[in-house]
């Protein structure tokens, strides 16, 4: 008597062929997903022109410098759609009738808004925000000819102000 033996089944109709070509073909599958996108959508963080940002330091260092010399500091209030100011100035040196007001999400560089801010009396400016989903923002003042600048950084948890000081940027030390 013979064993019966059972049918042979092709190999397209088994599943353990198709799982094992399943495998290398998702990976083929993620892999041009990912350099879809990676092509697509260039890095915000990534500045083209690297070089002149780099050498533009520079003067960041030297307007942080003066407005240090300056003795120079700002309390910056946002409410709402208006950002005001109080600049101190125990110096007494002139300052300029309007002062730009440079607003930069740390991640997202669609939320970031310059603001002119006008004088209405000695010390104290005032400007008109863009309505903006941003709760941080690295702030920086400067006067109109960048010859000096402060700095800080707001954050919706801690409050509505901010303290603003002479932008200090300091050199790697080898």
């Amino acid at each position: 008597m013979q064993a019966e033996t059972p049918p042979i089944v092709p190999w397209y109709k088994q599943f353990w062929p198709w799982f094992l070509i399943a495998i290398p073909f998702s990976s083929v599958l993620v892999g041009s997903y990912y350099i879809f996108h990676a092509v697509r959508d260039q890095d915000p963080m990534v500045q083209e022109e690297y070089y002149a940002a780099g050498q533009a330091i520079n003067s960041v260092i030297a307007a942080g410098q003066h407005a240090q010399q300056m003795q120079l500091s700002g309390q910056l209030t946002f409410n709402g759609a208006t950002v005001q100011l109080q600049l101190a100035n125990p110096r007494g040196t002139p300052l300029p009738p309007v002062l730009t007001l440079q607003l930069s999400h740390p991640t997202v560089a669609e939320l970031d808004q310059s603001v002119m801010l006008v004088s209405s009396s000695p010390g104290l400016y005032s400007g008109a925000l863009k309505h903006s989903s941003a709760s941080r923002w690295d702030v920086t003042l400067a006067a109109p000819d960048n010859s000096w600048s402060l700095s800080g950084v707001w954050n919706q948890d801690m409050g509505q102000s901010t303290p603003l000081a002479p932008t200090d940027v300091h050199q790697p030390e080898n």
